[in-house]
This record gives C-alpha cells, sequence and structure tokens, in this order.
C-alpha cells in the first residue's frame, strides 16, 4: 500500500453546501504548498483553516452565526500535533480569526484552553497578531448546521488538525461546543488525524475524535471508521468527519458537505 508523502483534507462544515467545494480546495491547496517548501503540517492547516474563516459562505471567522441577543458573535477554534501539542480558544468576540490564537496557545502557553478577553490579552502579552473582525455580509444564507470549518494534513513525520467555528445560530452567550475540547471536534496521534464537524453537543458528549482515533489505532480503515461513527448517532443527528491515516482518508457527512483533499504518493 503506497504512503503519503504529504496530504491534506479541509472541510467547509457538516451541512455546508457542496457546490462550494471551491474555498475548501483552494484552503486545501494552500496548505498543500507549504508542506511542499518545507513548512509543518500544523502551519498547513492552520493557514487553511484561516482562509476559510476570511470565506463569507462557511460558519467561521468573517461568516460565523448570532448569538442569541442578535448582537453577539463569540468564535471558537483549536489545533493539535501528533506529537501531543494542543492549543484552543473559545467564546471570542471582535477578531476574524480565531485560529492564529489558538496556535498562539499551543506555542507559547503552558495552557491548552484560553477564553474570552483572556485570549486577547494572551495574544497582546504574546504579540500575536489580531485582524479585527470585518464587515458581515448578511445577504448570503448560511444553514444553521454549518458550524465548523476544518483541516487535517501529514507532512511526512507528523499529523495536525485545526478547527474554527462561528459557533450556532441564536445560541446562548457563552455556549461553547466541540470545538475547542480535545478530542472531542479534533484528536491526532501517531496513527492519523480526525476532525469532527456537526452538533457540537452531541460530538463532545461522545468524546467523538478520540473515539475514532482510537478505532484508526486497531487498524479500522478511515472509511470504515467514518461510517461507524455515523452509526454511533440518531439519524437526525447531523455529523461529518474527515479521518487521514500514512496510506489512507475518508470524508463523510450525513447531509452533505463542502470539502476537499490533496495527496503526493511517495
Amino acid at each position: 500500500m503506497s504512503i503519503f508523502q504529504r496530504a491534506i483534507l479541509t472541510h467547509g462544515g457538516a451541512g455546508s453546501d457542496p457546490q462550494n467545494f471551491d474555498g475548501p480546495k483552494t484552503a486545501a491547496k494552500i496548505g498543500m504548498n507549504l508542506m511542499a517548501n518545507g513548512q509543518t503540517a500544523l502551519n498547513a492547516v492552520v493557514q487553511a483553516v484561516r482562509y476559510l474563516e476570511d470565506d463569507p459562505r462557511f460558519n467561521a471567522g468573517i461568516g460565523s452565526q448570532i448569538r442569541a441577543d442578535n448582537t453577539t458573535i463569540q468564535l471558537d477554534a483549536s489545533c493539535m500535533t501528533s506529537i501531543g501539542k494542543f492549543g484552543a480558544v473559545a467564546c471570542v468576540e471582535g477578531i476574524q480569526n480565531p485560529v492564529d490564537l489558538a496556535l498562539g496557545v499551543l506555542m507559547h502557553s503552558p495552557h491548552f484552553l484560553i477564553v474570552g478577553d483572556g485570549a486577547k490579552a494572551f495574544a497582546d502579552e504574546n504579540n500575536i497578531p489580531m485582524i479585527p473582525m470585518g464587515d458581515m455580509d448578511r445577504s448570503i444564507s448560511l444553514p444553521s448546521s454549518c458550524d465548523t470549518v476544518g483541516a487535517i494534513a501529514f507532512d511526512g513525520t507528523i499529523f495536525a488538525a485545526a478547527l474554527s467555528s462561528g459557533g450556532l445560530e441564536k445560541a446562548a452567550i457563552g455556549r461553547v461546543g466541540d470545538v475547542p475540547l480535545p478530542g472531542c471536534g479534533l484528536f491526532c496521534g501517531p496513527s492519523g488525524a480526525v476532525a469532527c464537524t456537526g452538533d457540537g453537543e452531541s460530538i463532545a458528549l461522545k468524546i467523538l475524535a478520540k473515539e475514532v482515533y482510537g478505532w484508526l489505532e486497531n487498524n479500522i480503515s478511515p472509511k470504515k471508521a467514518a461510517l461507524k461513527a455515523m452509526g454511533l448517532f440518531d439519524d437526525r443527528v447531523d455529523i461529518g468527519l474527515i479521518i487521514l491515516t500514512q496510506t489512507q482518508f475518508a470524508l463523510n457527512s450525513r447531509n452533505g458537505m463542502a470539502c476537499s483533499h490533496l495527496m503526493e504518493i511517495r
């Protein structure tokens, strides 16, 4: 079986319009080009997700949902590597690319999750540039189930994953889903990388990404793992996954998903 020299998978969220695959496709190209030029899988997934945060068709960054007060926008993001590094932020307001902050937490903090104004203070203390949230084009209607963008990658040495979410439409102020919780929205280890999207509460309660990763450790293929994961939930629960090992991959979603992948074989 062929081994990937490098690979990346990207998605625009469970329930995102598959016709908008050009967004994840461009994000995948950005990540692949970075790895081809010697950058790590971590940098690749962060920049891929950052591109999707800047695309208003997806529920992250500039396309995020408005909370129950019809005013507030709170963002979550995370990133992880297969060598045990993790960083996340939650309920961050006023910035366009929370994945940058998640990367900063991974690289510069002894903590793994920083929330709200504390995340912005952390950015100031560590000279992490933050772009203020741009104007949102509310003429673009986003499905409420499209709750996360994500990317996973392998650079020939390590796996990495990154997620960013604009939250649920009309959700309570301070609500946090699966994205910034390790093992829930994403997980990486020597056997591969997993990123989930969909109903955040359902995903978190099953610690889904870690569960699926355990199946990879037991030599279940990514495609079989994705189908098995779908079976853990009622048919009404919106779920999507992207899964990557050194030799195989899978992209699956119950209700459609804009997604893309790029691979180079050794």
